[in-house]
């Protein structure tokens, strides 16, 4: 299974499980969200592709949001809950090879 190299997932290990190649989850975030993160309340509507939109300007940058609130899948959050929103220039960091 070829990954692109601007893939997120690019430079991880594949795995097989039950005979079906797949790629090993996304390592955390190391050191967790940093402290000058935004604690957003969601309200109706809102779906992170629209926060990401909202706080960086571009919404295809949702996963990082996704990131930063890994216990749950990223459509089951409603109104009334709180997501962290992390920085910018976390949001937007390219890893080094």
């Amino acid at each position: 299974m070829p990954v692109s190299r601007y893939s997120r997932y690019h430079g991880l290990p594949q795995v097989e499980q039950g005979g079906v190649v797949s790629l090993a989850l996304r390592p955390a975030t190391p050191g967790g969200t940093p402290g000058d993160s935004i604690a957003h309340v969601l309200i109706g509507g809102e779906t992170f592709d629209l926060l990401a939109a909202r706080y960086y300007g571009r919404e295809d940058l949702w996963w990082r949001i996704a990131d930063a609130n890994p216990k749950r899948f990223p459509l089951d959050w409603r109104p009334g809950e709180t997501v962290i929103i992390p920085p910018i220039r976390i949001a937007t960091r390219v890893a080094r090879r």
